[in-house]
């Protein structure tokens, strides 16, 4: 890390299952990237919010260079409660907007699988 700060600002938007072996392929690549002490900001769509429980894909990686949103209207819509959410999952509405202002604004790339 130079100087304690953020090299790269990176957004990958994940809207497939957790068993999707692109899933994985994300999950490995996310990895080795806040390995280079870039931050990530993950958006959880579609069915990509059951990466975001308890079990699965997400909680392979721990760091403080990443934050995880989950939809709030997929996870209805899937009857997901948020209590079986990882704590690193913040719930929101309206989270296609905010992803598409986080993009348009700060990130230096962006993955999606």
């Amino acid at each position: 890390m130079c100087g304690g700060s953020v090299l790269l600002k990176v957004v990958s938007i994940i809207m497939d299952p957790p068993i999707s072996e692109r899933v994985e392929k994300a999950f490995d690549l996310i990895s080795e990237i806040i390995r280079t002490d870039a931050s990530v900001t993950v958006y959880l769509i579609g069915d990509g919010v059951y990466c975001g429980m308890r079990g699965m894909n997400l909680e392979t990686i721990d760091s403080e260079h990443i934050q995880v949103f989950a939809s709030k209207e997929d996870l209805e819509a899937r009857g997901i409660q948020e209590d079986l959410l990882t704590k690193r999952v913040k719930c929101q509405y309206n989270l296609v907007e905010k992803m598409v202002v986080d993009i348009m604004e700060s990130a230096d790339r962006i993955l999606c699988f």
